[in-house]
Protein backbone atom coordinates (compact mmCIF):
# COMPACT_ATOMS: atom_id res chain seq x y z
CA UNK A 1 0.00 0.00 0.00
CA UNK A 2 2.99 2.63 0.88
CA UNK A 3 4.03 2.12 -2.61
CA UNK A 4 1.24 2.43 -3.98
CA UNK A 5 1.15 6.15 -2.39
CA UNK A 6 4.46 7.01 -3.14
CA UNK A 7 3.70 6.07 -7.10
CA UNK A 8 0.99 8.43 -7.12
CA UNK A 9 2.59 11.14 -5.16
CA UNK A 10 5.53 10.76 -7.94
CA UNK A 11 2.44 11.06 -10.44
CA UNK A 12 1.19 13.86 -8.86
CA UNK A 13 4.25 15.19 -8.87
CA UNK A 14 4.95 15.03 -12.69
CA UNK A 15 1.82 16.62 -13.72
CA UNK A 16 1.82 19.58 -11.09
CA UNK A 17 5.34 20.39 -12.85
CA UNK A 18 3.83 20.18 -16.08
CA UNK A 19 1.35 22.94 -15.56
CA UNK A 20 3.95 25.15 -13.52
CA UNK A 21 6.72 24.87 -17.01
CA UNK A 22 4.19 26.89 -18.84
CA UNK A 23 4.80 29.88 -16.16
CA UNK A 24 8.04 29.09 -14.82
CA UNK A 25 11.39 29.01 -16.42
CA UNK A 26 14.37 26.84 -15.80
CA UNK A 27 11.65 24.04 -13.91
CA UNK A 28 13.61 20.63 -14.81
CA UNK A 29 12.05 17.21 -14.37
CA UNK A 30 14.19 13.51 -14.51
CA UNK A 31 14.26 10.43 -12.82
CA UNK A 32 16.99 8.38 -10.37
CA UNK A 33 18.03 5.13 -10.13
CA UNK A 34 20.26 3.64 -7.46
CA UNK A 35 20.40 1.50 -4.71
CA UNK A 36 19.56 2.11 -0.68
CA UNK A 37 22.18 0.55 1.58
CA UNK A 38 21.98 0.40 5.37
CA UNK A 39 25.14 0.60 7.70
CA UNK A 40 26.67 -2.08 8.73
CA UNK A 41 28.25 -5.36 6.88
CA UNK A 42 25.92 -7.49 7.19
CA UNK A 43 23.04 -5.73 5.25
CA UNK A 44 22.73 -5.69 1.46
CA UNK A 45 21.25 -2.65 -0.30
CA UNK A 46 17.93 -2.73 -2.53
CA UNK A 47 17.41 -1.11 -5.53
CA UNK A 48 15.43 2.55 -5.73
CA UNK A 49 13.90 4.73 -8.54
CA UNK A 50 12.76 8.14 -8.37
CA UNK A 51 11.70 10.99 -9.89
CA UNK A 52 12.91 14.72 -9.27
CA UNK A 53 11.69 18.10 -9.73
CA UNK A 54 14.38 21.29 -9.53
CA UNK A 55 14.86 24.63 -10.30
CA UNK A 56 17.22 27.20 -10.65
CA UNK A 57 17.15 29.95 -7.92
CA UNK A 58 19.88 32.13 -8.77
CA UNK A 59 23.04 31.31 -10.24
CA UNK A 60 24.67 27.93 -8.96
CA UNK A 61 22.19 27.65 -6.13
CA UNK A 62 18.92 26.06 -7.10
CA UNK A 63 16.06 23.98 -5.03
CA UNK A 64 15.39 20.17 -6.00
CA UNK A 65 12.74 17.64 -4.93
CA UNK A 66 13.41 13.92 -5.01
CA UNK A 67 10.90 11.15 -4.70
CA UNK A 68 12.63 7.64 -4.30
CA UNK A 69 10.68 4.26 -3.78
CA UNK A 70 11.97 0.79 -3.19
CA UNK A 71 12.08 -1.68 -6.12
CA UNK A 72 13.72 -4.91 -4.90
CA UNK A 73 14.48 -5.54 -1.18
CA UNK A 74 18.05 -5.31 0.74
CA UNK A 75 18.47 -7.25 3.85
CA UNK A 76 19.50 -6.35 7.19
CA UNK A 77 20.88 -9.30 9.15
CA UNK A 78 20.11 -12.76 7.34
CA UNK A 79 16.37 -13.15 8.02
CA UNK A 80 15.18 -9.16 7.68
CA UNK A 81 14.18 -7.96 4.33
CA UNK A 82 14.05 -4.17 4.31
CA UNK A 83 12.91 -1.04 1.59
CA UNK A 84 13.11 1.95 1.86
CA UNK A 85 10.55 5.03 0.44
CA UNK A 86 11.82 8.47 0.73
CA UNK A 87 11.05 12.39 -0.18
CA UNK A 88 13.02 15.00 0.50
CA UNK A 89 13.65 18.78 -0.35
CA UNK A 90 17.04 19.97 -0.98
CA UNK A 91 18.93 23.83 -1.52
CA UNK A 92 21.36 23.03 -4.17
CA UNK A 93 24.83 24.36 -5.21
CA UNK A 94 26.72 23.07 -8.58
CA UNK A 95 30.02 24.79 -9.37
CA UNK A 96 30.50 25.89 -12.85
CA UNK A 97 31.01 24.17 -15.88
CA UNK A 98 30.00 21.02 -18.30
CA UNK A 99 31.61 18.71 -15.56
CA UNK A 100 31.01 19.93 -12.13
CA UNK A 101 30.51 19.08 -8.47
CA UNK A 102 27.10 18.69 -6.61
CA UNK A 103 26.39 19.85 -2.92
CA UNK A 104 23.41 19.69 -1.35
CA UNK A 105 21.57 19.81 2.40
CA UNK A 106 17.80 19.24 3.15
CA UNK A 107 15.16 17.31 5.00
CA UNK A 108 13.68 14.06 3.97
CA UNK A 109 10.61 12.15 4.95
CA UNK A 110 11.36 8.03 4.95
CA UNK A 111 9.94 5.59 5.82
CA UNK A 112 11.46 2.00 5.80
CA UNK A 113 9.84 -1.73 6.81
CA UNK A 114 11.24 -0.97 11.09
CA UNK A 115 10.46 2.90 11.35
CA UNK A 116 9.76 6.00 9.68
CA UNK A 117 11.08 9.88 10.47
CA UNK A 118 11.98 13.49 9.16
CA UNK A 119 15.45 13.67 9.13
CA UNK A 120 18.31 15.84 7.46
CA UNK A 121 19.44 14.99 4.71
CA UNK A 122 22.82 15.83 3.02
CA UNK A 123 24.44 14.77 -0.26
CA UNK A 124 27.57 15.25 -2.86
CA UNK A 125 28.30 14.16 -6.14
CA UNK A 126 29.56 14.90 -9.94
CA UNK A 127 27.27 16.49 -12.56
CA UNK A 128 27.65 16.22 -16.50
CA UNK A 129 25.89 18.61 -18.65
CA UNK A 130 25.06 16.47 -21.50
CA UNK A 131 22.65 17.81 -24.80
CA UNK A 132 20.02 19.76 -22.59
CA UNK A 133 20.12 17.86 -19.32
CA UNK A 134 22.09 17.20 -16.72
CA UNK A 135 23.16 13.68 -16.03
CA UNK A 136 23.91 13.45 -11.94
CA UNK A 137 26.09 10.72 -10.39
CA UNK A 138 25.20 10.90 -6.22
CA UNK A 139 25.93 10.10 -2.55
CA UNK A 140 22.88 10.93 -0.40
CA UNK A 141 22.90 10.27 3.18
CA UNK A 142 19.01 10.19 3.71
CA UNK A 143 19.16 9.55 7.42
CA UNK A 144 21.90 8.30 10.04
CA UNK A 145 21.95 4.58 8.88
CA UNK A 146 21.08 4.55 5.25
CA UNK A 147 22.80 5.82 2.36
CA UNK A 148 21.69 6.45 -1.30
CA UNK A 149 24.02 5.74 -4.72
CA UNK A 150 22.12 6.77 -7.10
CA UNK A 151 22.57 8.29 -11.35
CA UNK A 152 19.62 10.14 -12.49
CA UNK A 153 19.04 12.78 -15.37
CA UNK A 154 17.11 15.78 -15.74
CA UNK A 155 15.68 17.90 -18.80
CA UNK A 156 14.07 21.20 -18.70
CA UNK A 157 10.50 21.78 -19.78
Amino acid sequence: MKKILMAFGLIAAMLSGQAMAQSTNGLMFGGTVGFAKPHGSDSDSGSTIGGRLSQQIQGNVSWEADLNLGVTDGAIGAKHDWSINSAAAYGVYRTDGDIHLKAKLGVAYWDDNFDHDTSLSAGVGVGFRIGRGILDVEYTQINSYVDYITVGYSLPF
